[in-house]
C-alpha cells in the first residue's frame, strides 16, 4: 500500500498536535503504537463521506487498525502489514450530520494498545447554485390568437425547488402551483394585444433564484380577404390586392388595385389584423379597433347608436378607404365574417356589427346594425369565428358556442335547419377545445389531445374526414382524419389548415386555386402537408382562395389564386393560380 507523506516541519507539527491517547512508555519496555493522523479534520466539515489518514508507529509489528464511528460498528481500515513496524492506514466515514467521534485503535504484536478520538463535526455545503428554469411554450416565433396561453416549464434545482411565480408584462408576480416530480409547471397566463413578455421565476430553500423569459405576440399578423391581403411587421401594416371598396386602407388617393405591398402610413402599433370579402379591421396595441372598406351592412360599425332603441336613424353604411376608429375601447381581437364583424373585449364579453339577416350578431335579433351591439349571455370568451353568415366563440372552459345561419349544420347542433339561431348555443359533446376557425360554412376545433372536430359544409372535402358526406354536410361533429398533433388551426372559404407541434402546416378540402400550397390544384379530403418548404409558420391568414403566411424570421409568402394582385408580386400572370409558396418583399 502506498505510503502517506508529509514535509518534515508538516509532520513535526501534526505529531505534536495529534499524540495517541491511552498510551503510555515503561522504561525496559516497548513503547505502545503512535496513532498519527495526517488528514485535515479540524473544524467544520461539509463532505459527506470523509477519508482519514494516518500511519502507526510501534515498538513491534502492528496487529490490528480498528475505527469506530459513534461506538458504533468497525468500521474497515485499509493498511498493509507488510509495512511492520509503521504502517499507513485509510479508513472512509459516512459521516452524518453534527457533532460525531471517531475512535482509532492500534494494537501491536506485543500487546501494546493505544486509542486516538477524533472529534468531528458536519454541517450541509453552502448551496449557491440557483434552479434551473426552461420555457417550453410559448414559443417566441408564433402569433398566437386565443387570449388563454398555456406555459409549460421545467424548473428544477439539487436541494428541490421551494417556490415558484410567474410575472406577465412586468406585473405582480403570481404564485405558481408545482412543479411535480420531474420539474413539470403548467398554467395560464391571459396576454394583452400585441407583445407580452413572460418571466418564470423559481427559488430555492437557500433563497437562490433561477428565471426564463419569452416574448411571445398575441394577435394575427397576417389576414385576407376576397381578393386583398395584409401582414404586420413590427407594427407596421401593408396591404395589397384588390381595392374597389378602399380595403387596402390607403387613402380616397389611391383607388385602384395594388399588386405590391403598401405601407398604411395612418395606423401604427398595429397588434392584430383580420380582412375578409372586402373590408378589413385592426386592432391596436393599446385596445382599439380600426375599420375600413366595404360598409353597405353597417360591417364597419361606425355608425351612432339610436338615442332610444327602435328610432329614427339613417344608418352609416358608407366605405372607408382608410382606417376609421369605432367607438369601443378595451377590444383585445377582432374577426370578420362576410358582411358581419365580431369584437373580443378585455373584460371576455364580445361586440358585434354588420349583418344581422340570420341572427350572426347573436343579439337576440334579425336586425343589422351598424354600430356594436352585446352578444347575448357570452362571458369567459378567449376567441372569436365569424364565417358567412354565422358566428363561433371559444370558452375559456374548453366549450364552443355558436349563432347564426344553420342551413348546412354549420352550428354544430345535431340537425341543419332554416331557422335563425340569434343567441349563442353551446355546441354539444364538443369538449377541451384549445382553438377554433371557421369557413364559409365549416366550423373545426382543435381539443387539448392535438386532435381535430369538423361539422358543417362538406362540399369539397373540408370536414376532412376522407371522404365527402353523403349529404356533402354534418350537423354533427366528427374528427378530422390522421391529426394528432394539432396545435391552431385556420379556416376560409372551402378549404382549413392546422398548424402541428413542430410547426408545419397540414391543409385539406377545396383547392383547385392552389390554395393548400401543394403544388397541384386537386382537391383533399384528408389532411396533407401542406408548404412543406416553409418550416415553422409563425402566423397564417386564408382568404378566400389565397394564403399569406408568415415566418419566425418575419419573411413573407403566399399562394393561391393571384386576381387583382392579391399575390403582392408584379411577376405572376393575372387570373392565374400559383400552388407553390412565393416570396413577397416588403418595402
Amino acid at each position: 500500500m502506498k505510503r502517506f507523506r508529509l514535509l518534515p516541519s508538516l509532520l513535526l507539527l501534526l505529531l505534536a498536535a495529534c499524540g495517541s491517547e491511552g498510551s503510555s512508555s515503561t522504561p525496559g519496555i516497548p513503547a505502545p503504537p503512535y496513532i498519527a493522523v495526517l488528514s485535515s479534520v479540524s473544524g467544520t466539515l461539509t463532505q459527506a463521506p470523509l477519508t482519514v489518514t494516518g500511519y502507526v508507529q510501534a515498538g513491534s509489528p502492528v496487529e490490528s487498525i480498528e475505527g469506530r464511528l459513534d461506538e458504533g460498528e468497525p468500521l474497515p481500515v485499509e493498511w498493509d502489514k507488510a509495512e511492520g513496524h509503521t504502517p499507513s492506514f485509510r479508513v472512509q466515514v459516512s459521516l452524518p450530520l453534527g457533532d460525531s467521534t471517531l475512535r482509532l485503535d492500534a494494537v501491536d504484536q506485543a500487546g501494546g494498545h493505544s486509542t486516538r478520538t477524533l472529534r468531528l463535526h458536519r454541517e450541509e455545503p453552502p448551496d449557491t447554485t440557483a434552479p434551473s428554469v426552461r420555457l417550453v411554450t410559448p414559443e417566441p416565433d408564433q402569433a398566437l390568437t386565443v387570449r388563454r396561453v398555456r406555459v409549460q416549464a421545467i424548473a428544477t434545482d439539487d436541494q428541490g425547488v421551494a417556490q415558484v411565480s410567474f410575472t406577465l408584462n412586468g406585473a405582480t408576480a403570481q404564485p405558481v402551483t408545482g412543479p411535480g416530480a420531474d420539474g413539470a409547471l403548467t398554467f395560464d397566463v391571459t396576454p394583452r394585444p400585441g407583445a407580452n413578455t413572460l418571466v418564470v421565476q423559481a427559488t430555492d430553500a437557500r433563497g437562490n433564484t433561477g428565471t426564463a423569459s419569452v416574448t411571445f405576440h398575441f394577435g394575427s399578423l397576417t389576414s385576407a380577404g376576397g381578393l386583398h391581403t395584409g401582414v404586420v411587421r413590427a407594427g407596421a401594416l401593408y396591404t395589397w390586392g384588390r381595392n374597389n371598396k378602399g380595403q387596402l386602407g390607403l387613402g380616397a388617393s389611391v383607388t385602384a388595385d395594388q399588386s405590391v405591398p403598401h405601407a398604411v402610413r395612418t395606423l401604427t402599433h398595429v397588434a392584430a389584423i383580420a380582412f375578409n370579402q372586402n373590408h378589413s379591421l385592426a386592432i391596436d396595441d393599446a385596445g382599439a379597433v380600426w375599420t375600413w372598406g366595404e360598409n353597405a351592412n353597417g360591417q364597419l360599425g361606425l355608425g351612432a347608436p339610436p338615442a332610444v332603441e327602435g328610432g329614427t336613424r339613417t344608418p352609416d353604411v358608407t366605405p372607408r378607404s382608410e382606417p376609421t376608429r369605432v367607438a369601443v375601447a378595451g377590444a383585445v381581437a377582432g374577426v370578420l365574417g362576410y358582411r358581419h364583424t365580431l369584437v373580443l373585449m378585455e373584460d371576455g364579453t364580445v361586440r358585434a356589427f354588420g349583418d344581422n339577416s340570420n341572427g350572426q350578431l347573436g343579439d337576440g335579433t334579425v336586425t343589422s346594425r351598424d354600430y356594436p351591439v352585446a352578444v347575448v349571455g357570452l362571458t369567459d370568451v378567449v376567441k372569436l369565428a365569424a364565417g358567412s353568415q354565422h358566428s363561433v366563440a371559444l370558452k375559456a372552459d374548453g366549450t364552443v358556442w355558436t349563432w347564426g345561419r344553420n342551413t348546412y349544420g354549420t352550428l354544430g347542433l345535431g340537425a341543419a335547419d332554416a331557422i335563425n339561431h340569434p343567441t349563442p348555443e353551446k355546441v354539444p359533446g364538443v369538449e377541451n377545445v384549445v382553438d377554433i376557425a371557421t369557413g364559409r360554412d365549416h366550423v373545426l376545433a382543435v381539443h387539448a389531445d392535438g386532435t381535430v372536430s369538423a361539422w358543417g359544409l362538406d362540399s369539397a372535402g373540408q370536414l376532412g374526414t376522407g371522404a365527402i358526406s353523403v349529404e356533402k354536410q354534418s350537423a354533427v361533429p366528427v374528427k378530422v382524419k390522421d391529426v394528432t398533433d394539432a396545435r391552431a388551426v385556420y379556416a376560409n372559404g372551402l378549404f382549413g389548415f392546422v398548424r402541428r407541434a413542430d410547426g408545419t402546416l397540414l391543409g385539406w378540402g377545396q383547392n383547385g386555386n392552389g390554395q393548400l400550397g401543394l403544388s397541384d390544384t386537386k382537391d383533399k379530403g384528408t389532411a396533407t402537408p401542406s408548404a412543406p418548404g416553409l418550416g415553422r409558420i409563425a402566423s397564417l391568414g386564408l382568404g378566400a382562395t389565397h394564403v399569406i403566411s408568415l415566418r419566425g424570421d418575419d419573411s413573407v409568402y403566399v399562394w393561391g389564386w393571384n386576381s387583382k394582385g392579391s399575390l403582392g408580386r408584379t411577376d405572376l400572370l393575372e387570373n392565374w393560380s400559383f400552388p407553390d409558396p412565393l416570396q413577397v418583399v416588403l418595402p
